[in-house]
């Protein structure tokens, strides 16, 4: 229920996405942060292919997070395939106990591909959806990324690098955080 402390979102002037904030100015969620985080979790064969990549923790490398995105996926994979294994060798038995709607506030935090999403729902008495508010990785990630572009700019500029060149980078860098600029503006 204090998700909001954790994702400190706010408003910037020449942006109608939230940002958020933790200890510092930016943080950044996603596939590169779980790497860092949980490197050692990893199913064996999406280890191996992370250390073939020179992907080893801590990396801060925004660039490297697609392919901790496919490092994720292998992952994935192999811990479907036992998962799978072990729901067919156990016998099924279907849920006994019925849902009934009430009133009240739910709150949830889940890993997706992009990051963390946390979202909170207030139901009326009839099990509707009263209200509701979502944080998602990418208003997450937002201020991060802006740091990041605002460095780069700052960095090749300096270097004396063409501004189609200093632009593509720009591209280049903000596709790696995988944004859902639809969804920051929820």
């Amino acid at each position: 229920h204090e998700y909001r402390a954790m994702t400190n979102e706010y408003l910037v002037k020449q942006s109608t996405s939230k940002w958020s904030k933790l200890s510092r100015k930016s943080f950044a969620v996603g596939a590169l942060a779980r790497l860092n985080n949980n490197f050692n979790l990893l199913h064996p064969a999406a280890r191996d292919l992370s250390r073939s990549f020179g992907l080893t923790p801590v990396n801060h490398n925004p660039y490297m997070n697609n392919v901790a995105q496919l490092v994720e996926s292998v992952h994935v994979v192999m811990e479907s395939i036992d998962l799978i294994n072990e729901l067919l060798d156990k016998d099924w038995e279907e849920p006994k106990q019925k849902v009934l709607p009430i009133e009240g506030v739910g709150v949830g935090a889940v890993e997706v591909p992009r990051g963390i999403l946390y979202h909170c729902y207030e139901f009326d008495k009839e099990g509707r959806i009263a209200k509701s508010d979502c944080v998602i990785p990418t208003s997450q990630n937002h201020a991060n990324i802006q740091h990041d572009l605002t460095a780069l700019a700052e960095k090749y500029a300096k270097e004396g690098k063409k501004d189609r060149d200093i632009e593509l980078l720009a591209q280049m860098l903000v596709r790696s955080y995988d944004p859902c600029i639809s969804c920051s503006v929820h």
